[in-house]
């Protein structure tokens, strides 16, 4: 079983299309790897086919937090006579996280609104 999960920020707002009769939502996720001078950011393709696609497609806009479980797959093509890959994700499961803001929280963190005076 080809199991994958990742989490990440949606690149850019998702793109609802028709695929034969199926609608069939696609959009970027960047996932971060590594830490410091390592730090790499790798992209992941991701489409939600269905029912699903067409609830969701107002609510994953560029920024939004994801963790997205699904089929893994690779995708080779050819540009400006180069062969490149591209990493595939067919969503089946997806749960979101909070929206970023450009307010920010106000200088309060959620552990400090977590907590319970005494």
């Amino acid at each position: 079983m080809n199991s994958f999960t990742a989490t990440g920020r949606i690149g850019r707002d998702a793109e609802l299309r028709d695929a034969n009769g199926t609608p069939v939502l696609n959009f970027p996720v960047a996932t971060d790897t590594g830490f410091g001078d390592r730090k790499r950011t790798m992209w992941l393709n991701a489409a939600l086919w269905g029912k699903r696609a067409q609830a969701m497609a107002e609510m994953l806009s560029k920024g939004q937090f994801v963790a997205i479980t699904g089929e893994l797959s690779q995708r080779e093509y050819e540009k400006d006579g180069q062969t490149r890959t591209s990493l595939e994700l067919r969503v089946n499961e997806i749960d979101l996280g909070p929206r970023q803001s450009s307010e920010g929280s106000g200088g309060t963190t959620s552990k400090e609104k977590d907590e319970i005076p005494f």
